[in-house]
């Protein structure tokens, strides 16, 4: 009895794999802003998840257009379309919010305070620091939306011809080819183990962190006991 086939397998390295490589990173990042404003919009400016969710937006929207030591930035792509001429400005809006406000607090947008507390009488009476913050309008983030789609349809316009090229590609392969390609590394760890202190590599592998405590019948295969 021969054993089923494996339903996946991982392309080899070449060229038209590793711009797919940053394409694919590149989306995932859009998506992300993508659905956490949407996120945001459906909880309403008045929300208290309003500011978290539309920083997060901004964050994950940037990624793409700042320096990487694995990717290509996005707008150094010659794939990739341009922001659109009528959306610059708000690209540079969102960017600059990023830089000052959401990764830095070098902006006006966020103002502490050092106030006192007076009685009827105008004596002071506590001493209060607060913050003063502006968080994004509704308005911009209708317009950011607009933004992210474009931004997602102009990484979809330079995925579909790699996509198309490596479709072409695979045409003569066998199955005997295909499996021998190596598959990606897989690491089990603990979730207690969880952290981000190794860059991704050209290789693929992916840590997959799991609870240290399953009950029997949920363990995975590969899980320490």
């Amino acid at each position: 009895m021969t054993s089923p086939q494996p339903p996946l397998a991982l392309l080899p390295d070449m060229p038209d794999t590793r711009l797919l490589v940053e394409l694919t990173s590149h989306a995932s990042d859009l998506s992300e802003a993508s659905h956490t404003l949407a996120s945001a919009l459906a909880a309403g400016e008045s929300s208290e998840l309003w500011l978290p969710l539309t920083s997060h937006a901004v964050t994950a929207y940037i990624r793409p257009f700042i320096h990487s030591n694995v990717r290509t930035r996005l707008d150094e792509m010659p794939e990739v379309p341009a922001v659109p001429p009528s959306m610059k400005w708000l690209h540079q809006a969102i960017r600059q919010y990023r830089n000052t406000t959401i990764a830095h607090s070098q902006s006006n947008l966020a103002l502490p305070l050092p106030i006192v507390l007076l009685d009827d009488a105008g004596q002071a009476t506590k001493v209060a620091p607060i913050s003063l913050i502006n968080q994004m309008p509704l308005a911009i983030a209708e317009r950011f939306a607009a933004l992210i789609l474009a931004m997602e349809d102009a990484v979809d316009q330079a995925t579909q011809p790699v996509l198309d090229r490596l479709h072409v590609w695979l045409r003569d392969k066998t199955a005997g080819e295909v499996m021998n390609w190596d598959p990606p590394e897989v690491v089990h760890a603990t979730a207690l183990e969880f952290n981000a202190g190794e860059r991704r590599t050209p290789f693929p592998r992916f840590s997959a962190f799991w609870q240290k405590h399953l009950p029997c019948e949920e363990r995975f295969v590969g899980e320490p006991a």
